[in-house]
């Protein structure tokens, strides 16, 4: 009797000391420093930030006028000159010509390429929500795989004391040999979800290698204990500020501008460009040189090229209206992420309030009453395994509640575009 006294304390203080040892051995992992390495070296991101780059440099390029010509056409030259132009050549003349777009063509081409700009760099913005989102959603299945690795060491070694245990109580006539296998059997299958959990680790740390483009097999330290509690916000707190602030809506914002710039320069493409044409003429047999000067334009109009330009405008339109439809649809698809989250959040913050206050205490006084109720003969052996699997598997439910509860505050910050201390700032 005094050896299972002797083993349920120490079994009830192995969470503290194989947490303790893993902790020892891999250093703390940092949330906040990994977020600052997937901003900076996450493929994606560069990418992203190279395409929004390249966008702004559109601006100038359209709002530019095009490079004039420069020619010379050697004019009156004798066919007997060929192949040298310049041998008994009568004229010589040199122009330049420079086209001139219709005012507020370049003006709406520079406010459609600014709109272009504006909308990739929402995206962009949207893109470091997702991949901080993914990030964090790693990170907290990483430490819910760690902590099952934890429960799972204290299980095997549970089942160990206990197959040995009930092995001298059947040596002495006082157990029973099914309670022998029984035991044995728990310790193979947990040796065996052990073996799983070491693999999904992998996979986890893997996935978080990817996202910070580090070697996918570079080993992460340990994720410390999670304690985080965030206000109860209401929806209409929350969603007015997630159609002001969600980079998809504000890129969809620029996209709706982008097309409005690009139907109001297709409007002006019915209006004529100008050319102009300035001719210095060297004439070779007199003294006598002469200046020339042409003014040209095009005749957007004329009947067989008129459906070209009508049609381009009429194409503008229904972009216009698609890119504001899209707007809607986004919003609606905001509001109901927000909604989720926002559920998700308090769903299972209350969870983990259940477990941590309720259910874990309940379950270590079933351990207690089932210690006590063993000791004087009023149970059977296995009942005590069954009750501290209980608590075990109680706590094991409290940290994935802790993993849940922590992922729908990443997908509310995505949801709203924002962080939650910026969330909170701008409520209060």
């Amino acid at each position: 009797m005094f050896r299972i006294n002797h083993l349920l304390a120490v079994v009830l203080l192995s969470f503290q000391a194989v947490s303790t040892v893993l902790a020892q051995a891999d250093a703390p992992l940092s949330l906040e420093s990994l977020v600052k390495e997937a901003l900076q070296n996450n493929p994606q991101l560069r990418a992203g930030r190279h395409r929004t780059s390249a966008a702004r440099t559109r601006v100038d390029q359209v709002t530019s006028w095009d490079a004039p010509s420069f020619g010379v056409e050697f004019f009156k030259t004798p066919v007997q000159s060929f192949p040298n132009p310049l041998k008994n050549q009568l004229e010589m003349d040199y122009f330049i010509q420079q086209m001139f777009p219709f005012p507020g063509k370049l003006s709406d081409m520079g406010k459609a390429a600014e709109s272009n700009a504006d909308m990739m760099s929402e995206g962009y913005k949207a893109l470091e929500r997702k991949v901080i989102r993914e990030l964090k959603s790693a990170y907290y299945e990483l430490y819910l795989v760690q902590r099952k690795i934890e429960i799972n060491a204290e299980n095997q070694d549970l089942m160990r004391r206990f197959v040995e245990i009930a092995s001298k109580q059947y040596e002495v006539g006082m157990g029973k040999q099914p309670d022998i296998l029984r035991a044995q059997t728990e310790l193979s299958v947990l040796i065996n979800d052990g073996i799983n959990l070491q693999k999904e680790r992998s996979v986890v740390e893997a996935m978080i290698n990817a996202l910070l483009s580090r070697p996918a097999n570079a080993r992460l330290g340990y994720v410390p204990d999670i304690e985080a509690d965030i206000p109860r916000w209401s929806y209409e707190q929350v969603s007015v500020l997630a159609e002001a602030i969600r980079p998809e809506l504000r890129a969809m914002k620029s996209n709706i501008e982008m097309q409005r710039a690009e139907l109001s320069l297709a409007k002006k493409k019915y209006y004529p460009d100008l050319m102009v044409r300035l001719m210095y003429k060297d004439m070779a047999q007199t003294k006598n040189d002469f200046w020339s000067a042409m003014v040209g334009i095009s005749i957007p109009l004329a009947p067989w090229s008129s459906g070209k330009y009508t049609s381009r405008t009429d194409e503008t339109e229904l972009n216009v209206r698609k890119a504001e439809e899209d707007f809607s649809a986004m919003k609606n698809m905001t509001l109901f992420e927000v909604q989720d989250a926002l559920v998700k959040v308090q769903t299972n913050q209350n969870l983990v309030l259940l477990y941590k206050n309720t259910v874990i205490p309940q379950a270590e006084q079933t351990l207690q009453s089932t210690q006590s109720a063993y000791q004087t003969g009023k149970t059977e052996f296995l009942m005590l395994i069954d009750a501290y699997r209980m608590l075990l598997m109680a706590r094991l439910d409290y940290h994935m509640s802790v993993m849940n509860y922590m992922s729908s505050q990443a997908q509310l910050e995505q949801a709203v575009g924002l962080n939650l201390e910026d969330i909170s700032a701008r409520i209060q």
